[in-house]
Parts: C-alpha cells; sequence; structure tokens
C-alpha cells in the first residue's frame, strides 16, 4: 500500500493581500501541499494559509540563505480534507511577491495520510537541498521546494520527479514529489553547479491504514460469566 501522486495545478503568482484562489479537492486525495516562493529579502507575513474553514500547517520553516538572501520558500500542509471545491487563502500583509505551487497526494484506498517528518536548510551553495529526512518510510510521499538567487536556474537533475523547475528571470526555484518504495533516509536535492543563495524544505507524509473494526455482542450466562458473540 503506497501514496499515489494527485493533481498538480499549475504554477502562479501574486502580489495581491491576501493571495485567494478557488481549489478543488478530488475525493481520494489525502494530503494537500502549497508550496511557496517570496521573492526578496523580506518574508511573506501575515500568518498561515487557509482552505475555507480549514487551516494548514507549517513543515519545518520558513527557508533563506542567511547573508543577502534573494528569495525564501515555504511548505504548507493540509492532511485529510473533504473533497470539494473552497477558497484557498494566502496571507500577504507585507504585499511581496508570492509564487504558489499546488501538489495533492493520494493514500490508497480506504486510507488516510499523516505527518511523518520535515527537513529544511539554507545557504550560499550550489546544489541546494533541504537535507536527509531519516525517518521515511516504505509508502510515504515526500514533497520538496528551494527558492534563491539564481539568475539562470536550470538545474540537470533533481532526486525525486520534476513539478516544475522555473527561472523567474532575477531568482528562480523548483518543487519535486517522490514516492518511496523502503524503509530509510531520503535526501531531495537539485543538482545545479552555480552558487548563489537559497533555501530549501521538504515534508514527508506516511499512510495510515484503513480501519477494520472488530465487533462484539456481550452476552450475559449468569453466575458472573460473560463470553462474546462476534458478529460476523
Amino acid at each position: 500500500m503506497a501514496h499515489t501522486i494527485g493533481q498538480l495545478p499549475a504554477r502562479a503568482s501574486s502580489a495581491s493581500n491576501p493571495i485567494t484562489a478557488s481549489v478543488q479537492v478530488l475525493a481520494g486525495e489525502t494530503v494537500f501541499v502549497v508550496m511557496l516562493k517570496t521573492v526578496g529579502a523580506t518574508d511573506r507575513a501575515g500568518g498561515a494559509l487557509t482552505w475555507g474553514e480549514f487551516t494548514f500547517t507549517q513543515a519545518n520553516s520558513t527557508q533563506k540563505a542567511a547573508a543577502s538572501p534573494e528569495a525564501g520558500t515555504e511548505l504548507w500542509y493540509l492532511l485529510n480534507p473533504p473533497a470539494g471545491t473552497k477558497t484557498l487563502t494566502i496571507p500577504n500583509t507585507g504585499a511581496a511577491t508570492v509564487f504558489r505551487q499546488l501538489a495533492m497526494g493520494m493514500a490508497a484506498g480506504g486510507g488516510s495520510t499523516r505527518f511523518n517528518a520535515a527537513a529544511g536548510s539554507n545557504g550560499t551553495s550550489t546544489n541546494p537541498t533541504p537535507g536527509a529526512i531519516a525517518g521515511c518510510l516504505a509508502g510515504d510521499i515526500v514533497f520538496a521546494t528551494t527558492a534563491g538567487g539564481w539568475q539562470t536556474w536550470g538545474p540537470s537533475a533533481q532526486a525525486g520527479t520534476i513539478i516544475q523547475n522555473t527561472d523567474d528571470g532575477v531568482d528562480g526555484g523548483g518543487t519535486q514529489y517522490s514516492l518511496r518504495g523502503a524503509d530509510g533516509s531520503f535526501t531531495c536535492n537539485w543538482t545545479f553547479g552555480t552558487s548563489d543563495d537559497w533555501g530549501a524544505v521538504a515534508a514527508s507524509f506516511s499512510e495510515n491504514a484503513p480501519h477494520r473494526f472488530q465487533n462484539y455482542m456481550a452476552v450475559d450466562v449468569g453466575d458472573g460469566m460473560s463470553c462474546g458473540d462476534k458478529i460476523r
């Protein structure tokens, strides 16, 4: 039993406050991830994302280079949302330019998704990476995002499957996912030989197995004794 990838809506950007979009979650999609790139040295302001009445949780923290950052990145997730269409709201009180990439994952039929672990890192170097997630499990789905000041962003490879790699002119970034086939440490990365400032975040999500209910009817047989008669 393992996760599969769901919808991957097109990347978009805005400097509105708030940033809003109508987003549909399909039946069977059990994890909803929003990966953000905020242009400039200042973090996006305004707090947590929402989808209708549901509030996202941030994985790790906002990541950007400690010295002279040109972009930062965030990863937010919502577990086991109901199927339907609601408004995604991204607070943006500083009116920054924010690029958003949405992604959905699906637990196996009848299952649900739980958060496993996250990693985050930043630097000024080649080959950005959020670092290792040590506790990945077979069946996990991992999402990762990076953003930085690359003038000609275009990695030659990445550890997972590309969602998007985009050169936005004075900065760039990428997102990816990976479906894990075995337990063990996993490190998302991008192979890119040009050194520049960057931040990166990854998060791993595990399956909850479908619930099985064992129903019993207690029968009093007197003298302080009882027996369980299983209902088939």
